[in-house]
């Protein structure tokens, strides 16, 4: 359960940002404190307002998502189907197929096949199926949410650990993660007197956490701030980022950080195994359980390997033959065929019914929509050259310094606030800096978007490091110091990747 004194805070941070946000609004719009026009002061009181609420959470982050198509067009900033077209923009559609394809694996239990292949393959002894585990959950979170491939993966986890005899430890306090938490973890955690606590049992919880938000960053769907990027990017620079541009570029991140990751809690934690054949005991159970692959398996599974294929061949293969056809198009194709490729058609059984969209994350949605109405604004009002302009007294500052201070901004802002939503406050500004500067803005902009998904010292930061957290195995201090570590390791990595590599790898695909 959470504590009364962890509900009173969240409560609490609720009501200071429901009097915050308007207060902020009404305070820019009357006092006009700035030296800019009145339509770029609207814009920056709306955004006040919004981001204020969604960092509060004052209420639920989709229902503050909808307040730009209220208050821009009250104010005057755009009118009101300036302020809605942008909720429909390619990469929000990009995203829908995303999800959609996502439930259709979950609905056959497809990821579930593919994780205890990887972990099975590389066999029990700690350190590999520690790697195994990671390898999997990275995979899985590139294509479905990593809530979901963290929900599939611990209580897997929690059965080899179990199952190799760990030994017994302290009672964890777990009412800091949240209410989010709670919810999250309700399907799989009990009293942690019952959980075993060991260095493997930390480091397999830590794994499946941290490799969940690292394989998320790989590709376009796996994350909502890399689609927040390339939406931004298209609609501000009309410059396309497809998802083959998006793998190559964040890909090799996603590779070599797993592989320091592992290398991390390998090093610090040095897990072990006391009891070999009680994994692999485990984990044959798991793979017999699922039993012989079935047909709405085998479809699925072709489908996601054409969506997949139709992605990475796009640019070579399709869009000669097509030349209109984008990224976009690819996945909403895929996103139908789920509903049309039968399982059972005398049943009327098909890969998906329209039943099960009723798990879509359609808040996810409407925050992207938001985020790019919010762009849209700031291009419309003239807010972005007035911040632009304000930001002329960076203009000697270097661009690595530059770099370096926003991922590192990003990276601990988003230890208490949405990575989405932190992301889209960002890009706005990222663009304008750019501009000043005369930088590429998509240097700034990917650098936030990355920062966005390297979170890992609090169990409120992201979704898997509070749902293992409420596995029992994983303290706040521990989560903390090896957090901390990645941290600076995910600054440092993601100030590289983005000053070095994002130009060239760019340059390659495109």
């Amino acid at each position: 359960m959470v504590s009364l004194s962890r509900f009173s805070e969240f409560v609490t941070r609720q009501r200071v940002g429901l009097v915050l946000g308007p207060s902020l609004f009404a305070g820019v719009l009357l006092a006009s404190p700035f030296d800019i026009s009145a339509s770029a002061t609207a814009a920056l009181a709306c955004t006040l307002w919004i981001a204020a609420w969604w960092v509060t959470e004052a209420l639920p982050i989709p229902a503050t998502s909808l307040l730009p198509i209220v208050l821009f067009p009250l104010t005057g900033v755009v009118e009101t189907s300036a302020a809605t077209a942008p909720y429909a923009d390619p990469v929000v559609f990009l995203l829908l197929g995303g999800f959609l394809l996502a439930l259709g694996i979950e609905r056959w239990g497809l990821h579930r096949r593919i994780a205890l292949a990887v972990v099975s393959l590389v066999g029990v002894r700690a350190d590999r199926l520690l790697l195994g585990f990671m390898v999997a959950t990275a995979f899985l979170s590139m294509w479905i949410s990593n809530s979901a491939t963290a929900m599939l993966m611990v209580p897997i986890g929690i059965a080899v650990i179990v199952s190799v005899g760990a030994v017994d430890g302290q009672d964890h306090d777990r009412d800091n993660a949240g209410i989010e938490a709670a919810d999250l973890v309700a399907g799989v955690r009990t009293d942690p007197d019952e959980r075993p606590v060991a260095d493997f049992g930390l480091a397999l919880m830590l794994g499946i956490a941290y490799s969940a938000s690292i394989g998320g960053a790989a590709t376009l769907i796996g994350s909502p701030p890399n689609a927040v990027f390339a939406g931004v990017a298209e609609a501000r620079l009309d410059v396309e980022i497809t998802f083959l541009d998006w793998l190559v570029f964040a890909g090799p991140l996603s590779l070599v950080f797993l592989f320091v990751t592992w290398l991390l809690l390998v090093t610090l934690l040095r897990p072990e195994i006391p009891l070999d054949q009680g994994a692999d005991a485990v984990l044959r159970t798991h793979r017999e359980e699922l039993g012989a692959v079935s047909r709405g398996e085998r479809r699925m599974a072709v489908v996601f390997a054409l969506v997949a294929a139709g992605w990475l061949l796009r640019p070579f293969v399709l869009q000669p033959l097509f030349p209109a056809i984008t990224d976009t198009v690819v996945a909403i194709v895929g996103g139908v065929l789920l509903f049309v490729v039968p399982v059972d058609y005398e049943h009327r059984e098909f890969l998906l019914d329209w039943s099960d969209t009723t798990r879509l994350p359609w808040g996810v949605l409407l925050l992207l929509g938001a985020g790019f109405s919010l762009a849209n604004g700031f291009q419309e009002s003239g807010l972005d050259a007035a911040i632009a302009q304000g930001l002329a007294g960076v203009a000697g500052v270097p661009v690595y310094v530059l770099v370096l201070v926003v991922a590192t901004v990003v990276v601990f802002l988003t230890e208490v606030t949405s990575n989405t939503a932190t992301a889209t406050v960002f890009m706005p500004i990222m663009i304008s800096l750019g501009l000043t500067l005369s930088v590429s803005p998509l240097v700034l902009m990917a650098t936030a978007a990355l920062a966005a998904s390297m979170a890992f010292m609090l169990p409120v930061a992201t979704p898997p490091n509070a749902v293992v957290f409420g596995s029992g195995y994983v303290t706040i201090p521990q989560m903390s110091r090896i957090g901390l570590w990645l941290n600076l390791l995910g600054i440092v990595a993601v100030v590289v990747l983005t000053y070095l590599w994002l130009p060239i790898a760019f340059a390659f695909v495109g």
